[in-house]
């Protein structure tokens, strides 16, 4: 089943010198339940020029960016996963160390949080908390 949601996403990093930042969205958005127990929720991503897909089922989460940069992260906790990060100017190898995952699913309302490491070319970069959360569109 696919349907419209309100959707609002909190990133936190810190960088390897301690300084932190946040990123946040907050619109409408489509939501999927599949029977298998997956789920998935999709947006414009009006600052990368693109949609943002975020999916996830027990025991992983990932993330996909496509529009200007183009990069597909993948959220196990205890594994070391490896991807792309594509932009207008190059590729870099990028992977991530999850930490932590949480993630609660209904038709109703949706409370998804990652924490992970993110590693550039074999470097740290980031430590990041990833929270989303979902809930009916308001009724006007």
């Amino acid at each position: 089943m696919i349907y419209p949601v309100f959707l609002k996403t909190i990133l936190r990093t810190t960088n390897t010198e301690g300084e932190h930042d946040e990123i946040r969205y907050e619109g409408r958005a489509m939501a999927a339940l599949r029977e298998n127990g997956t789920w998935s929720v999709r947006y414009t991503d009006a600052e990368n020029h693109g949609q943002t897909a975020i999916q996830g089922a027990d025991l992983w989460v990932s993330v996909s960016r496509d529009g200007d940069t183009k990069s597909r992260l993948l959220f196990r906790v205890g594994d070391l996963l490896e991807s792309i990060y594509k932009t207008p100017q190059g590729e870099f190898a990028m992977s991530t160390q999850t930490t932590f995952l949480h993630q609660e699913v209904t038709e109703a309302q949706a409370e998804v949080q990652v924490h992970y490491e993110l590693y550039l070319s074999g470097s740290l970069v980031t430590t990041n908390e990833l929270t989303l959360t979902w809930s009916p569109l308001p009724t006007k």
